[in-house]
């Protein structure tokens, strides 16, 4: 569904050759929390139908037809000429002068959201016409594709609700920036705006209707909506993929006919003998330290591993390409929970990562990846002398004035720390950078509800962030970051 934003946005956060092969849940080494924003006033919101529910779905009208997709939303396909005409006088003077007479006519004949969009004359166009009404010809065009390509109406209350949210989005700088930073808040705000219509787009690819599942199952997603943290997301970028795939997992569970169920999508060939099972249930055992080979015989083909963890080890999982150029690996926990993923490690297209374990008990090992060949499973046992916890329950104290070095060990390391704050005093917490050259630093109460979160502080890499205690007790700051090595937590009053 290439119009529908979420997954749009989704490969603009994670890259065009990540598959979503799996949910997640959030790993137990990183705790996340409900978080406070607070949203700007918006330009016109357009008013909202009294009596429908925000997100409502509804069967837009086939535009071919003529008829306009929703009174709500868009009335029409929004061309260029229709902004240049609604624009003011400078920014029509603007126009001419970037695009030339020559190219005028033929950008504006142009539907905003085509297929190559943004163009470099998409991005002249909305520099001249300036932020605001930026945001509202971007807005429109997305709905209106969005509501075409797949049937489903925004009304008007959702509509109104995005109206407001994107006040704050710098709509010119996403479209002419590789950042994704805005991309995927603008993700956050359509998961929480869109209700029940959010839910609709995801399925459309699977060819279901949202409105002929049950009240049972409809309840089910819409739980598992709720328990994705869309403002967070404004704050901190990398929560985007495993947010939104958070919420696919919510319709592994709630919708098991539809075969989200961690089995292979594609069925095995006939005449072709598969290596390895694609369920967990006829996964085959390897011990820890053994490699095991294996192969992907067809499109889609995945293989499953099981083996024995132990509690408190810490475990690397790699698979290492054969003729299969690209593997991927994904951890699964023994009730089929999505522990971890990954793709590409350290630059290289062979697949790693690393889990401590929380109990004793066998783990599940998915092979996947991208196209048919060999490659070769190995779990082994890492040792790691981590500095600092990875969870608030065992974090190092720290106090208010002193320096605090840590070092991330490995890759999805973090730390966590504990200090006391005082009701009303105001406190800069900072991280500077040693070998890790880009460190993150988020802020949490004491029964782990995220309060604040800062990556790069104005043009540096270190992390800083202020807090105002609202009482006194503790507090916890997790100190992560991209790839590993030594950082300094300096907190000051």
């Amino acid at each position: 569904m290439a119009a529908v934003l979420a997954v749009a946005l989704l490969a603009a956060a994670c890259g065009e050759d990540d598959p979503i092969t799996a949910p997640t849940t959030s790993p137990v080494t990183t705790s996340t929390g409900p978080q406070t924003t607070t949203t700007a006033p918006a330009a016109e919101p357009e008013p909202a139908a009294a009596d429908e529910p925000s997100g409502s779905v509804t069967t837009a009208p086939d535009p071919s037809e003529g008829a306009a997709p929703s009174d709500e939303g868009p009335s029409a396909e929004l061309l260029w000429s229709d902004v240049f005409d609604d624009s003011s006088a400078s920014a029509q003077a603007c126009i001419r002068e970037s695009l030339g007479e020559e190219d005028l006519e033929a950008v504006l004949a142009r539907p905003v959201t085509s297929d190559d969009f943004p163009t470099d004359d998409d991005v002249s166009m909305l520099a001249c016409i300036g932020p605001e009404h930026a945001r509202d010809v971007v807005l429109s065009g997305l709905v209106w594709s969005m509501q075409t390509e797949s049937g489903i109406v925004i009304g008007a209350e959702a509509m109104a609700c995005l109206r407001e949210s994107m006040a704050d989005i710098d709509v010119i700088g996403l479209v002419e920036s590789s950042d994704d930073s805005d991309a995927i808040a603008l993700l956050g705000i359509f998961g929480r705006c869109l209700g029940d219509a959010f839910l609709a787009l995801i399925l459309v690819d699977s060819g279901v209707d949202f409105e002929d599942l049950s009240d049972a199952e409809k309840a089910c997603l819409r739980e598992r909506q709720a328990g994705v943290d869309w403002d967070g997301l404004t704050d901190d970028p990398e929560a985007g993929f495993e947010a939104f795939l958070e919420l696919s997992f919510g319709m592994f569970e709630c919708l098991p006919e539809l075969g989200f169920d961690g089995v292979s999508s594609a069925e095995t060939p006939p005449g072709v003998d598969d290596d390895h099972a694609n369920s967990s249930a006829g996964a085959t055992a390897t011990r820890v330290g053994d490699a095991a080979g294996g192969s992907l015989e067809y499109d889609g083909d995945i293989d499953y591993f099981v083996f024995d963890a132990v509690e408190g080890e810490f475990y690397e999982l790699s698979v290492s390409p054969g003729t299969l150029e690209d593997p991927t690996v994904t951890l699964y926990d023994a009730d089929g929970m999505w522990l971890d993923y990954n793709d590409d490690f350290a630059g290289a297209l062979a697949s790693r990562l690393h889990w401590l374990a929380d109990g004793t008990g066998p783990l599940y090992v998915e092979v996947g990846g991208f196209g048919i060949g060999s490659y070769t499973l190995t779990v082994a046992t890492a040792v790691v002398d981590d500095d600092h916890a990875d969870w608030p329950a065992m974090a190092t104290a720290t106090t208010v004035g002193a320096a605090t070095e840590g070092v991330l060990d490995h890759d999805d390391d973090v730390d966590f720390f504990v200090f006391d704050a005082v009701e009303g005093e105001f406190y800069e917490l900072g991280v500077a950078p040693g070998t890790l050259e880009d460190p993150t630093i988020t802020l949490y109460d004491a029964d782990g509800f995220q309060l604040d979160y800062d990556d790069d502080s104005g043009d540096s890499l270190a992390p800083r962030l202020y807090w105002r205690a609202a009482s006194t007790g503790p507090l916890h700051v997790e100190v992560g970051g991209y790839g590993i090595g030594s950082y300094t937590l300096m907190i000051t009053r």
